[in-house]
C-alpha cells in the first residue's frame, strides 16, 4: 500500500451514468432474484473484507478479492494472497491464491478450504464416541478478469467443489461473474457480482444447493493529504433462501504502515460488529481482523498475508 502523498492523481472523472447504470443493474437484479449447502462459501475471505463486515465486492485488495468480485483483479497488481481464518466451532479456513497479469487480462487461480476437525461419531447416546472424523469443504478454480477501458472491468471464475462428511460426500461446480468500475469518480467504485451459481452431486439422500449469492456495494475513498486516507465501504446480499444482509465498514489508513477498521453486518443472527487492522510496508500487507461472535459462539480470528510481485 502505496503512502498517501505519493498516492498518483484520482482517475480521470467518468461518466456518472456508469455508476448509476450498474447499481440499476443491482437494485433490478436483486428485486427479481429469489432463491434458497455448501455454507463454506458464504465464509468471507480475506481479513482486510472481514474486518470491514464482509464488504468486499468494491474492494481491489489482492488475490482474495476473486472471493468476492473476480472483475477486481483487473486493478490488482501480479501477487500472492495466504489466508488463514478460525471460524467458530473450531472450523479453520485457508485460501491461497495468485495474481498474474498480461495486458488488460488477469488470471488467479486460487484454493479455498475449510476443515472441522474431532467431531464424534456415535450410533447410540453413550458417554465415548465410536471414534472422530473431520468434515472438510474446499474448491480450486480461478477468475479471469478483463480491463474494459475507461475504469471498467468485468470478470468471471470457476470452481470446482468437493463437500466431505465422514463417510459421505458431494462434488460440483459453480461460477462467479461479475463488473467493478474502479474509482470512476471522485475516488467512488461501485461492483456488482453474482456468485456460487451452480450444482452438486447427491450428498446422502439429497443434493445440496449452493448459497448462490447477489451482491452489490460501492467503495469511497477520500484523501486527507499528509493525515493519510479514509475509505467508506457499503453492500448489500440477497442469498439463496437466506435473510437478506447489509454490510458496512470504515478504514483509516496513516500516511505509513498502518491501518485501522471496523465494520457491521445486518442480516446475521451469530454477528454484528468486526475490528481489524493493517501493516503495511513496501510490497508487503499483513492483515488482521477480530469478530466477537455473538449466541456465545467464541470469537474469530482471520489473518491474511498479501505480497505484489
Amino acid at each position: 500500500m502505496k503512502r498517501a502523498e505519493n498516492r498518483p492523481p484520482l482517475y480521470p472523472p467518468a461518466s456518472r451514468g456508469k455508476c448509476a447504470a450498474l447499481m440499476l443493474l443491482f437494485v433490478v437484479a436483486i428485486a427479481a432474484y429469489a432463491g434458497t449447502g455448501v455454507s463454506f462459501l458464504e465464509i468471507p475471505v480475506g481479513a482486510r473484507e472481514s474486518a470491514l463486515g464482509g464488504a468486499g465486492v468494491a474492494l481491489v485488495s489482492g488475490p482474495s478479492s476473486a472471493a468476492h468480485n473476480p472483475a477486481a483483479m483487473a486493478f490488482a497488481p501480479r501477487g500472492v494472497s495466504l489466508v488463514h481464518n478460525r471460524h467458530f466451532a473450531d472450523t479453520r479456513t485457508l485460501f491461497i491464491g495468485f495474481n498474474a497479469r498480461r495486458g488488460r487480462f488477469a488470471f488467479t487461480p486460487n484454493y479455498w478450504g475449510t476443515r472441522t476437525g474431532d467431531i464424534e461419531y456415535r450410533t447410540a447416546p453413550t458417554s465415548a464416541p465410536i471414534s472422530t472424523f473431520d468434515a472438510v469443504n474446499w474448491s480450486v478454480g480461478g477468475t479471469v478478469a478483463a480491463d474494459v477501458g475507461r475504469n471498467l472491468a468485468v470478470g468471471i471464475g470457476l470452481r470446482y467443489l468437493l463437500q466431505k462428511i465422514h463417510v459421505e460426500e458431494s462434488s460440483g461446480w459453480s461460477v462467479d461473474a461479475g463488473v467493478l468500475a474502479h474509482k470512476v469518480w471522485q475516488g467512488l467504485s461501485v461492483g456488482v457480482a453474482l456468485q456460487h451459481a451452480g450444482s452438486m452431486s447427491r450428498f446422502a439422500s439429497e443434493s445440496p444447493k449452493l448459497p448462490t449469492t447477489l451482491r452489490g456495494g460501492a467503495a469511497y475513498e477520500h484523501d486527507l493529504g499528509k493525515a493519510g486516507v479514509v475509505m467508506a465501504v457499503a453492500e448489500a446480499q440477497a442469498v439463496r433462501d437466506n435473510t437478506p444482509q447489509f454490510k458496512g465498514g470504515i478504514e483509516y489508513r496513516a500516511p505509513e504502515y498502518a491501518a485501522l477498521r471496523i465494520g457491521w453486518v445486518e442480516g446475521l443472527e451469530a454477528q454484528n460488529v468486526s475490528f481489524g487492522l493493517g501493516l503495511f510496508i513496501g510490497h508487503f500487507r499483513l492483515d488482521y481482523a477480530f469478530i466477537p461472535y455473538r449466541e456465545n459462539l467464541g470469537e474469530g480470528h482471520r489473518f491474511a498475508l498479501n505480497f505484489d510481485i
